[in-house]
């Protein structure tokens, strides 16, 4: 199966995007610094940030919709905790867009948006606790603890006892299983 292989301007080194790490040229071997990102549908996008401003650029698919995952056995999620590769499969995620979990000692939660198709982790670890979540509605999740509601989206307050708190969001990334695999071989898969 086949990945996306990037290559920047000046050093010309090509970089795997499963990877982040330079696969030939003069940064072979270097990793990237991962940042947090947002595969998601424009509409749900622009609810969020109604004064955002697109680079239309060509591009390889037409549309990004929620029919992109017509087949969910074909994509993961996925993310790595204290070096530990991981995957959350897209099926679990859209019959469960609320999946609390733990690696080794990190508490964290998943939640899948079907109408933005999107996928976002995050930390349950508030204030010295772990938080327990529900879902509520297509936005909105509660925690079991305070009875605060967040927006499951940015993993935000909304109401309740944790006010002005924000969960903090780990790096992951949506990903054809198949290549997933290829390259993160001893991947955990996170049951639901």
């Amino acid at each position: 199966m086949r990945s996306l292989v990037m290559s920047d301007v000046e050093t010309k080194t090509e970089w795997s995007h499963l990877l982040g790490k330079g696969m030939a040229g003069k940064l072979k071997g270097r990793k990237l610094k991962p940042i947090i990102t947002d595969m998601v549908t424009w509409s749900v996008w622009k609810k969020q940030h109604p004064d955002t401003t697109v680079l239309d650029i060509s591009r390889t698919s037409r549309e990004y919709s929620s029919l992109f995952y017509r087949d969910p056995d074909r994509f993961v999620f996925g993310f790595e905790v204290d070096g530990q590769a991981c995957i959350l499969p897209m099926t679990g995620m859209m019959e469960n867009p609320v999946h609390q979990f733990s690696v080794g000692s990190t508490a964290l939660l998943a939640t899948f948006d079907r109408d933005g198709a999107v996928t976002h982790l995050f930390e349950r670890q508030m204030e010295g606790r772990v938080l327990n979540f529900e879902q509520v509605d297509d936005l909105t999740m509660k925690d079991q603890q305070t009875g605060s509601r967040w927006n499951r989206l940015s993993g935000t307050y909304i109401e309740g006892d944790l006010h002005g708190k924000m969960l903090k969001q780990r790096v992951g990334i949506m990903s054809f299983r198949r290549a997933w695999q290829n390259f993160h071989p001893d991947s955990q898969k996170i049951g639901f």
